[in-house]
């Protein structure tokens, strides 16, 4: 029987997440998996990334819909919510019982959190699901949990930035993540976070975008780029700063950063940065760009690919430029993505975090040494085999197939 393999994620725009589980879920069906990406928030329609023959793009919000007058799911969703009125009525006689009546209360909370998910679930009971981050592995556990289906978390950021500081609420998270099937990290540094959560954890790198141009061969244009969602997490006024540093020396060079935005804030972000650098006086060497589904190719004969994060995973955008040649210069964030993927001085230059004198420095650095420029651009195209995603597919596989 075809394996059928779900991936759970929020919104499915232009982003990381989104097109991870595009890339992962096009592999597995060439593998002869049945996919389906299963979204709880908005499907855009401009997306820059393509999905495989057999790989299914399912609203969660209208699956529900369709399901409404289905006989399985709504004899299911009776029993739960006989379960949740039984329960009700036991919290009269737990309530002289802490113990007791929290767990009462956990039981209710589960009901309530799986309900929207519920319809899907039942319909899947014997599907593999994958969930990005802690909110969707929640939703889909809860969901999924009264028919013994397999769910595996994936991360999708630095956790220790995205889990909360408050030690219970971050215990509470962690023990909900003890129940997964398995974990698939993107680093070393989300595998030491979450020691002794998982009974299986392994880390898989991100798979680089298929398709991408070849690296670039002869003499570069004097830009210095940047692509990137348009979020506080990427620090992109330390880059600003830094490079309005460095144009005072090599006022023949420019700053373009091709800038993503999905929410509101996000457009926020995008508009207080334009408003500083025209204050600045920079608006004729820095631009803000709006995203291109070419920007590989547009960028590929750049000077240098910068990221100036305050943490991240596994930088798409890092992992993408070094894979088309471009000499990478970036800051050693939250996560350890940078620091797992870059060897100094051989592939890329790495500085510290929210340094604008390092981050400076090393710019001039790649600008002022051709041979060092050189040698990381040629080793960062080294990464495009290692973590293509035909093999990080492969990867998968072997671990879904070890866990389930």
């Amino acid at each position: 029987m075809m394996k059928h393999i779900v991936f759970v994620i929020g919104n499915y725009k232009n982003g990381g997440v989104p097109m991870r589980s595009t890339n992962l879920a096009n592999e597995f069906a060439k593998n002869g998996y049945d996919v389906d990406i299963l979204v709880t928030g908005e499907i855009a329609d401009d997306v820059f990334f393509t999905r495989a023959e057999g790989v299914k793009l399912v609203s969660l919000k209208k699956f529900s819909s369709f399901c409404k007058n289905d006989a399985e799911v709504n004899k299911i969703k009776r029993k739960q919510a006989k379960k949740i009125s039984l329960l009700k009525k036991w919290r009269y006689v737990t309530k002289g019982f802490p113990a007791q009546d929290i767990k009462a209360e956990n039981a209710i909370r589960e009901i309530r959190k799986g309900e929207a998910m519920l319809p899907y679930a039942a319909k899947h009971q014997d599907s593999i699901y994958i969930t990005f981050g802690v909110e969707y592995f929640d939703m889909t556990f809860c969901a999924t949990k009264l028919f013994g289906s397999k769910v595996i978390y994936a991360e999708r950021n630095a956790p220790e930035v995205d889990f909360p500081k408050d030690e219970k609420k971050k215990q509470q998270l962690l023990h909900l993540l003890k129940n997964a099937s398995g974990a698939v990290l993107q680093t070393h540094d989300e595998l030491e976070f979450f020691e002794n959560t998982f009974k299986n954890a392994v880390v898989i790198r991100n798979p680089v975008k298929p398709d991408l141009p070849e690296p670039h061969k002869g003499g570069r244009r004097k830009v210095i780029v940047n692509f990137c969602r348009i979020a506080e997490q990427k620090n992109l006024p330390l880059m600003i700063n830094a490079f309005i540093k460095l144009h005072e020396e090599y006022p023949e060079y420019s700053l373009e950063i091709y800038g993503n935005t999905v929410t509101e804030n996000e457009n926020s972000i995008r508009k207080k940065l334009i408003d500083v650098i025209e204050k600045l006086g920079a608006a004729d060497y820095i631009k803000i760009l709006p995203p291109r589904q070419d920007v590989h190719r547009m960028i590929r004969d750049c000077t240098v690919f910068v990221s100036s994060s305050d943490f991240e995973g596994l930088s798409n955008s890092m992992i993408e430029a070094m894979a088309i040649g471009l000499p990478c210069v970036c800051t050693d964030c939250l996560g350890g993505g940078a620091r797992e993927m870059i060897s100094y001085e051989e592939n890329g230059l790495l500085v510290p975090m929210k340094d604008v004198d390092a981050l400076y420095f090393a710019m001039k650095r790649m600008i002022e040494d051709d041979e060092l420029r050189e040698r990381c651009s040629k080793n960062a195209a080294k990464i495009r085999e290692l973590l293509s995603a035909e093999n990080i597919a492969k990867q998968w596989i072997e671990y879904i197939e070890s866990v389930t």
